[in-house]
């Protein structure tokens, strides 16, 4: 082979492996560019209302919610309601959340970002977040750290090794008892009007600051005003099984609030050096505002046939608070 020819396979090979090394970098900027701006959970978005279930584990627990008759539902809490509008921005983001920037694939940034998997690694673990209809899984992510102004958060699919910045509001609860319904129970402080403990009551005239046991003495109620304004449960059972597991049987008293407008809340606790749960029955007295039985019809619901854990902070007053 001469020397001009020599050249000519030379220059051809060059432009030969040009073209290919083109092919492959066009091939993977035009993946990246599909994925820019693309949904991130786009199969559970796509099957919308059969979407039943979502599981979340994380280095401290696992929330398992699950969907039925149009309320989310703690499966691993009792199978109590999940709290409204955390469930409202969590399912936005899952159906907007979309692919922004991607990052190199570096070991370094799984760990700083907390991208590595809660089942395999509890101290760099993020957020895996599964998706399913029925038994089929959908969606599979793992959501790490937000970006300062928490507008996006570090994330990565499972089966690609690819950092993404996403969109969304992925600022959740890590732990499931911090998904159900918060408070379970709100009673405004100004609308109390009477409190009844056993066999000893406390009640004020005209919302006057002032409560009045039934030995006529001055009774300072606001620690149990301000339980009463916010009950935060941590765990809820319903009906049979708690009996089933015999917390039935613990101690009980009764706590009665009777507001101004007629709305009469008994409380039920049952309780021991530990733990203090609530059993809450609505009602009224003999002549309440109208509103009361709309309010009452709108949300017994969420009570008959439940029974709560209550936090151990607001527990113990619950459960230690005399009218004296």
């Amino acid at each position: 082979m001469n020397r001009k020819n020599l050249i000519s396979v030379i220059v051809l090979a060059v432009i030969a492996l040009a073209a290919v090394w083109s092919g492959v970098y066009f091939s993977v900027w035009q993946n990246e560019t599909k994925m820019q701006g693309k949904l991130v959970f786009a199969k559970t978005f796509d099957l919308g209302d059969k979407v039943d279930r979502i599981v979340i584990t994380t280095s401290d627990d696992v929330i398992d919610l699950r969907q039925e008759k149009s309320f989310w539902l703690v499966e691993n809490k009792g199978g109590y309601f999940a709290d409204f509008s955390t469930i409202h921005r969590f399912l936005s983001s899952i159906n907007e959340s979309v692919y922004a920037v991607k990052l190199p694939y570096k070991k370094e940034t799984l760990k700083e970002n907390y991208l590595l998997n809660p089942k395999e690694d509890k101290n760099y673990g993020g957020m895996l977040i599964q998706t399913f209809a029925g038994n089929e899984m959908l969606d599979e992510m793992i959501v790490g750290l937000p970006v300062k102004d928490d507008k996006y958060f570090f994330a990565r699919n499972l089966e690609k090794k690819e950092i993404w910045l996403i969109d969304g509001d992925f600022n959740l609860p890590i732990m499931a008892k911090y998904w159900l319904l918060r408070p379970v129970l709100s009673i405004p402080e100004n609308q109390v009007e009477v409190l009844t403990i056993g066999e000893t009551y406390a009640q004020r005239e005209n919302k006057t600051p002032y409560f009045k046991n039934n030995l006529e003495q001055n009774v300072n109620v606001e620690a149990l005003l301000n339980v009463l304004s916010g009950i935060v449960v941590v765990d809820a059972r319903k009906k049979d099984d708690f009996e089933k597991e015999g917390l039935d049987k613990l101690q009980s008293k009764v706590i009665d609030v009777i507001t101004v407008y007629g709305l009469e809340v008994i409380c039920r606790l049952y309780y021991d050096d530990k733990n203090v749960w609530l059993n809450i029955n609505l009602t009224t007295t003999p002549l309440p505002m109208s509103a009361v039985n709309d309010y009452i019809r709108d949300n017994r619901f969420l009570y008959d046939g439940w029974y709560f854990e209550i936090s151990p902070g607001q527990g113990h007053i619950l459960r230690d608070f005399r009218l004296i």
